[in-house]
């Protein structure tokens, strides 16, 4: 695919990112995600702190671990108030990203406040549609890649969308952001 549809792609996906601001709670509760030890997670996780998500996939060569390195890099800018916050990786590439694979893949990222999710392909499908994620496998074989939409979404404890960043926002500025929603 080239830059120019990719490009137009993550338009419509940041057109509809933005409209899709709250999640039934219910719903997301139904969502089945694997933690990297390959334990199912409780929905409660999410209603514990704040999440900051980024769906991705571990072959990504760019984005992906860009955005990880920043998440790690804000969480130690933001110091104790990072404990405010879980950031969470969540694989568009199931197929690929075993719990194992996903294990191996965040420990090469700053943050030891990273948990990386591997949803089920209901959840997936679920999930594409609740934020409007372009997602978009490109070639065959195991070689293939997935073209997909770059934004991190943070979460508030009931499941709200409560900010939206473009997935190459610095970790500067990504922690100057979530301090602000950190106070009171």
């Amino acid at each position: 695919m080239n830059r120019c549809i990719v490009f137009i792609l993550l338009i419509f996906s940041l057109i509809g990112c933005q409209s899709k601001t709250d999640i039934n709670q219910e719903t997301w509760n139904q969502l089945g995600f694997v933690l990297p030890n390959g334990t199912s997670l409780d929905p409660v996780f999410w209603t514990k702190k704040k999440s900051v998500l980024y769906f991705g996939f571990s072959h990504c060569p760019d984005m992906c671990p860009l955005t990880l390195t920043n998440f790690g890099r804000a969480s130690l800018i933001l110091g104790e108030k990072a404990k405010e916050f879980q950031f969470v990786f969540i694989t568009l590439d199931p197929d690929r990203d075993s719990p194992s694979t996903l294990e191996k893949y965040v420990q090469n990222f700053p943050s030891k406040n990273l948990t990386a999710l591997s949803p089920n392909v209901e959840s997936l499908v679920a999930l594409i549609k609740q934020f409007g994620i372009v997602r978009e496998k490109v070639g065959d074989g195991n070689s293939y890649r997935i073209d997909h939409s770059n934004f991190i979404y943070v979460l508030d404890e009931k499941i709200n969308t409560v900010k939206t960043f473009p997935g190459g926002v610095s970790a500067n500025v990504l922690a100057v952001e979530l301090r602000k929603l950190s106070e009171p």
